[in-house]
């Protein structure tokens, strides 16, 4: 009798769970040539003084963003003091004096235009919505930063103290020396974790629960300068932070070049009394007013140490050839500043540098051959 075999074969079926974690990306837009305004922004009252300084652009490869939160706020949060020209009270006089501003971030979780959500800056972090785990779904997720004399969270709100009509308007308020914060947008991995759950108190990141949002290819604590020193608006002092109130009055500069960087001539087209033309001095000023007379200083030296300027053989060595410089008619005196006035704005000035005062009896007395000089001239504003 044919035996059957039974052959059992276990098929065992497991279900592996797929974890979709969103990819959270940002750029920081920051504002140029800041200037402070009255209620600006989402701002309503009229006693709000202030400016934007940048927005974050915030993208998710799933369309949710949970919990964002913006970290290592340290060197941005608090009383920021402004200083400047400002009143204490309606009919005083306007005195150097300093007020607090804060830093308060704009967000509008519900698409760009819709009611934002605005928290202040303090302590070392603070949730871009709420401090419970929220999630986001504006993508992208535009959140701004103000500078404003207020640390009200409602947007209608007035400012408490010092209104915008107590700051000189067409004048320039500074920040600190060396005011130049940095801070990080971070996010948790999950809908259900917190702000205070993947954050420490010192601002950083638990990255088993949340991460730095990469910005502008940048991640980890402190990636992105919140303020570009180009929007610095004090025309007085543009390297220093500092805004101004008001529209910023346009400077005039000047635009100074020659028309060619060396030249050559014969010595002997100098001697004596003769005088020939090197170079063109040429100078446009930049948003000048039609009709003002500008001016600028000219310095004009050479490497020799002699009082005078020389001329030295371009191959070996020997006793140089001394001449005179003129600009235009005007002889130089080598070191000595000379003003350069009746500079018009929308027409280009020139001026020719000339060479004379060759004695030719000095040049018959020398190696023949090539001489040449070094001239440089250094251009200021007169006092």
């Amino acid at each position: 009798m044919k035996k059957i075999r039974l052959v059992y074969c276990y098929i065992i079926l497991s279900l592996v769970p797929i974890l979709l974690f969103a990819e959270v990306t940002a750029t920081y837009l920051s504002e140029s040539a800041i200037t402070l305004d009255i209620s600006p922004g989402p701002f309503t009252h009229p006693t709000v003084l202030g400016a934007k300084l940048g927005t974050f652009v915030i993208t998710s490869t799933t369309g949710e963003i949970y919990s964002p939160s913006l970290v290592n706020i340290g060197e941005a949060s608090d009383q920021i003091p402004l200083t400047g020209l400002m009143k204490d009270w309606a009919d005083g006089p306007f005195e150097l004096n300093t007020n607090d501003f804060y830093i308060i971030s704009v967000a509008y979780p519900n698409g760009f235009g819709s009611e934002p959500v605005l928290q202040v800056l303090y302590d070392n972090l603070r949730p871009i919505i709420s401090w419970q785990s929220n999630t986001v779904y504006a993508n992208p997720f535009y959140v701004e930063l103000y500078l404003v004399n207020t640390n009200s969270t409602n947007r209608n709100a007035q400012s408490g103290w010092r209104p915008a009509s107590y700051f000189k308007l067409d004048s320039p308020f500074s920040l600190p020396v060396g005011f130049n914060p940095r801070f990080s947008v971070a996010v948790a991995d999950s809908p259900n974790t917190n702000v205070g759950s993947y954050t420490t108190g010192s601002g950083s990141v638990k990255e088993s629960q949340g991460s730095y949002v990469t910005t502008d290819g940048s991640s980890g604590p402190d990636n992105t300068p919140i303020l570009d020193p180009g929007s610095y608006t004090n025309p007085d002092d543009p390297d220093t932070p500092g805004f101004y109130y008001g529209e910023v009055p346009v400077i005039e500069s000047f635009f100074i070049d020659f028309l060619i960087p060396e030249s050559n001539f014969e010595l002997s087209n100098a001697y004596g009394s003769n005088r020939v033309t090197i170079n063109e001095a040429r100078i446009e000023v930049m948003n000048g007013t039609q009709g003002t007379n500008y001016a600028q200083q000219f310095t004009f030296s050479d490497q020799s140490p002699a009082s005078s300027f020389q001329l030295f053989p371009s191959v070996g060595s020997g006793a140089p050839i001394n001449f005179n410089l003129y600009l235009e008619n005007q002889l130089i005196e080598k070191g000595t500043a000379y003003t350069w006035s009746g500079l018009q704005s929308g027409v280009l000035n020139t001026r020719n540098i000339r060479i004379g005062d060759i004695s030719e009896t000095e040049v018959m007395n020398k190696v023949s051959g090539t001489y040449a000089d070094t001239i440089t001239v250094n251009i200021t504003n007169p006092d």
